[in-house]
């Protein structure tokens, strides 16, 4: 019993002495200066910066059906040339349980500084033979295909946008 008694009141000491050195610990903060820590707007964008853009009608269009087409531009909003721009389409399901993701890959070999360029891809939205046969002993409910569209160089320029499909 005394045993008992002793573990007890060490572990109340010690959860005392962590939470009193906490509390001290926090009191010894500085105070947030009143300085917003903001970024400045006047300063732009730092270094330059890829923009993807997609048409909302061709969006709309997509089906979950193999060969669909998918024109997407590219524009270099920067002040100089970039090259080897790659543009990956990544084609996954909401359903992480699934594991039918599918990238397709395009490269702009030069994107001169304020110019755009037009890549366009062929993929296929069809759900997987595997995804099928398990969808079938279940209940089917469709999941939403996402699309995530990303644009890189090997100087680290990048952009990204990503689309969730309806059903």
């Amino acid at each position: 019993m005394r045993g008992v008694v002793l573990w007890v009141s060490g572990a109340a000491l010690a959860f005392f002495v962590t939470a009193g050195a906490f509390l001290i610990l926090a009191n010894l903060a500085k105070v947030p200066s009143d300085r917003s820590l903001a970024p400045d707007p006047s300063s732009g964008r730092s270094g330059p910066a890829l923009e993807l853009s997609l048409d909302e009608d061709q969006l709309a269009s997509l089906r979950a059906l193999p060969g669909q087409g998918l024109d997407l531009v590219v524009k270099n909003e920067g002040d100089r040339q970039l090259s080897d721009v790659n543009v990956t389409l990544g084609v996954s399901s909401e359903n992480t349980a699934l594991s039918d993701s599918r990238y397709y890959r395009q490269t702009v070999q030069k994107l001169p500084a304020g110019e755009a360029a037009t890549v366009h891809f062929d993929f296929d939205l069809s759900a997987p033979e595997q995804t099928l046969a398990r969808a079938s002993s279940a209940v089917p409910e469709p999941s939403r295909k996402i699309l995530e569209i990303r644009a890189t160089t090997p100087g680290g320029v990048s952009g990204v946008r990503t689309v969730v499909l309806p059903p």
